[in-house]
């Protein structure tokens, strides 16, 4: 890496560290067909509490337009990742569900990202790693 003239700021710094794992994560996720966006997606659902899903809510909880959303779920849906059905609850809205596809790549999407974290965090003590993660879950309460 490269040396600064001075300390760059906190956002910066995440920014960056942020766009490496990204890379690395879709060269790993190159390999079952699918992105980070769209491995983003899926981690919703997989995690969500919500009974019922629809694109409205995978907007907000990755925080991304309409637009970017409806495509990453075309792609999925194209991918036979997920299926898109008219809900139960409201006729005019659609709900987003899981494949059994989508479940049989949860292990490999999350081996990747273990891989990754190791090599983000080789040189971090355990108690370090419980710091910076209890610090950044701070940050991201702070900022939501």
């Amino acid at each position: 890496m490269a040396t600064l003239k001075q300390e760059l700021p906190l956002g910066i710094l995440i920014k960056r560290i942020n766009n490496v794992y990204e890379k690395e994560f879709n060269i790993l996720l190159k390999n079952i067909g699918i992105t980070s966006s769209q491995c983003a997606v899926l981690d919703f659902l997989f995690y969500t509490e919500l009974e019922e899903v629809n694109q409205k809510d995978v907007e907000e909880a990755l925080s991304l337009q309409n637009p970017t959303v409806t495509g990453l779920l075309k792609r999925l849906d194209a991918k036979g990742y997920i299926i898109i059905v008219p809900s139960n609850v409201d006729r005019r809205c659609k709900s987003i569900h899981l494949t059994e596809k989508a479940y049989d790549i949860r292990r490999v999407v999350e081996s990747s990202r273990k891989e990754i974290d190791k090599k983000l965090t080789g040189k971090l003590t355990k108690k370090e790693k419980e710091a910076v993660k209890k610090d950044l879950k701070k940050m991201l309460y702070s900022i939501s």
